[in-house]
């Protein structure tokens, strides 16, 4: 398939006109799936970067990453990422950060066209390729899920902040409709630092046993919505390598006592199909 990228420019002066491609954004609308990669390390953006604006420019690039994940309330901008809107940005921005007109690059997903990209396009000599799948695809068949429902379009908040008691994570996908009614949590297994994943699975263990004994909070900007203890909460996941058993025995462990139910990538759909009738029935 044909996914669209557009480069990321930092030009710390537009008279001279000298970059260094610092990032790219990649994806296709009709997933509505969206990627943003950045360089590791800005040694050559630093090199060029004469007038001290490096830093302004990569908090606006970290911007997008709102932008993308659909947090459109913390950029006060209703205008989701688009091929579009892309476009669009590459032909306002004409200062330190700057964007090249979308192209298309054949690729199965917004990840693997940014692959290609930095492979060809972006010099980053500190990144290393991993032959693992990261949570991104569960992320989009879980966003995908979703989208198939008219019923959550305004019901669905990606990056969700929860809190019971002293703990608080982010979930990937919160449903609400004047309370919570569903949180969803992405996972791969294959991830090479199993130590860190396990901690990472502790630690929203901990928030989801919480939330089972005396609900709590999510947190929409200046509004609280109520979590109850018995909504229903969905771990997306990548399955694990051969070899890769640790976190994710753990991760069972956890999911059975904190009754989350496990999905792979395939059965996503289910999410969405769940959430329409938690809103429906106020389940």
């Amino acid at each position: 398939m044909a996914i669209q990228y557009s480069l990321i420019r930092f030009v710390p002066d537009t008279a001279r006109g000298e970059f260094v491609n610092v990032g790219a954004i990649a994806g296709d609308d009709t997933s509505s799936e969206w990627e943003l990669r950045v360089v590791s390390n800005l040694r050559r953006a630093k090199a060029i970067d004469d007038r001290g604006v490096l830093a302004k420019a990569m908090a606006y690039v970290a911007s997008f990453e709102d932008h993308i994940s659909g947090d459109l309330e913390l950029i006060g901008n209703a205008q989701p990422m688009s091929s579009a809107l892309l476009r669009q940005r590459a032909d306002d921005l004409h200062n330190v950060v700057q964007l090249t007109a979308p192209a298309p690059v054949a690729a199965d997903s917004a990840e693997q066209a940014l692959d290609i990209v930095f492979d060809q396009l972006v010099l980053d000599a500190g990144r290393r390729s991993f032959p693992f799948q990261k949570k991104h695809s569960a992320v989009a068949a879980t966003r995908r899920a979703y989208k198939e429902h008219d019923e959550l379009r305004t019901a669905v908040r990606e990056r969700a902040p929860v809190v019971s008691g002293v703990f608080d994570e982010t979930f990937d996908f919160a449903v609400h409709n004047g309370r919570a009614v569903q949180l969803v949590q992405c996972w791969s297994f294959q991830l090479p630092n199993q130590a860190e994943l396990a901690e990472q699975i502790r630690a929203w263990s901990w928030l989801v046993h919480e939330l089972r004994k005396d609900g709590g909070e999510l947190r929409l900007g200046d509004v609280s919505l109520e979590v109850p203890p018995d909504l229903a909460v969905f771990s997306v996941i990548i399955p694990p390598l051969e070899g890769q058993l640790a976190a994710f025995e753990e991760a069972e462990v956890a999911f059975r006592e904190n009754r989350v139910r496990k999905l792979t990538v395939d059965d996503a759909r289910i999410v969405g199909d769940e959430a329409v009738g938690a809103l429906v029935h106020g389940e």
